[in-house]
């Protein structure tokens, strides 16, 4: 990723959007889930449990694909693809709270964290071998 993808990427992932995730089932058919994400470092962070198919999946076959579009009209929309990276146990709580900080209200934070630290959650850590703008 050049420096001018980094800086546009970044600039594109910073509204707080849904990633639609793609992950290679084991038919090899994708299996496709939208997601909230955080973009920071240049690797792409999604939040999610080990009792779900995209965690199954990115065992198996750590490809993954990310489609991240603006509004409605779908104009503008960035497509990622990398091999994905699964990070457990306590460092997962700093990219979570970050994550979760995007979408929910600062007066409701704390609740969620701690609904989220009951489950056997993980975080998928995306950087970008390949990246394509549109729009």
């Amino acid at each position: 990723m050049t420096t001018e993808e980094g800086k546009r990427l970044e600039d594109f992932l910073a509204p707080s959007r849904i990633a639609v995730v793609a992950t290679v089932g084991k038919t090899g058919m994708p299996q496709l889930t939208p997601n909230w994400y955080d973009f920071s470092d240049g690797r792409m962070k999604i939040s999610t449990t080990k009792d779900r198919l995209k965690y199954l999946n990115l065992v198996r076959d750590d490809r993954l694909s990310v489609c991240v579009y603006s509004g409605t009209l779908a104009e503008d929309y960035v497509a990622i693809r990398g091999h994905a990276e699964i990070i457990e146990g306590d460092a997962i709580w700093p990219d979570t709270l970050a994550i979760v900080k995007r979408y929910v209200t600062p007066d409701k934070v704390e609740a969620w964290m701690t609904a989220l630290r009951k489950q056997p959650r993980i975080i998928v850590s995306l950087e970008p071998e390949r990246i394509h703008f549109h729009g």
